[in-house]
């Protein structure tokens, strides 16, 4: 049983699959801490073992994700995601001004034995968004970008290393970017949202689209 702030809120279900708002703080799936997951929380929901996991967020991003319920469904979205017909859309607040869209393509390595990803000049995997501002804020004196972000690929920690490698780090983002001492520390995680998903249902090719709205301590930021 999730306590209620780490329980996702469902924005769509039927027999095939369900599109969940995740929580920051939720696992998307079990590791070695024991600590409650969504996968658990479907296994528990659903009532029987088998839950397909099409994608993943990391435990302090929030926002749309969707989980298969059935094999041949989940092989499909899969397959969707492959083809780059899942789409996901971010929002991040980004410390610094970004005044224009514009795209980004780097390539990147990741250690898997620290989990850290690096920007190299080769080797590694092409990391490519696109990122437009859509609002300013400020935190404790830092001026901040609210940013979306569209992926053409899904590489781990895309957004945040190539934010940082741009000279925008995402704010309370303690890995990638933010130094000792910076006042967005204090946010308390990397200030990352799934905003909206779109998909092909993997039954009947309709078009799927939903949005998740901005968590709290991302929409309280003016």
């Amino acid at each position: 049983m999730c306590p209620r702030e780490l329980t996702p809120e469902v924005l769509f279900e039927d027999q095939h699959l369900i599109v969940l708002a995740k929580p920051a703080g939720l696992l998307s799936q079990g590791e070695s801490t024991g600590d409650m997951n969504v996968v658990d929380w479907l296994r528990e929901r659903f009532g029987r073992p088998y839950v397909g996991l099409v994608h993943r967020l990391d435990r302090n991003t929030s926002g749309a994700m969707v989980v298969a319920k059935r094999t041949k469904a989940a092989n499909r979205l899969t397959e969707a995601l492959k083809k780059g017909e899942l789409e996901r859309t971010y929002l991040a607040w980004l410390v610094g001004k970004l005044a224009q869209p514009v795209r980004w393509s780097h390539r990147l390595e990741k250690n898997e034995a620290t989990n850290v990803v690096r920007v190299v000049r080769s080797g590694g995997k092409e990391a490519a968004l696109t990122v437009k501002p859509v609002g300013q804020g400020q935190w404790e004196g830092l001026a901040l970008t609210l940013a979306e972000f569209s992926l053409e690929t899904g590489r781990s920690h895309q957004i945040r290393v190539q934010a940082a490698h741009e000279g925008l780090p995402l704010l309370g983002d303690t890995k990638y970017g933010m130094r000792q001492g910076q006042a967005g520390l204090a946010f308390g995680r990397p200030a990352l949202h799934s905003h909206r998903i779109s998909f092909p249902h993997p039954m009947s090719g309709e078009l799927m689209s939903y949005e998740a709205p901005l968590p709290a301590d991302m929409s309280s930021i003016v």
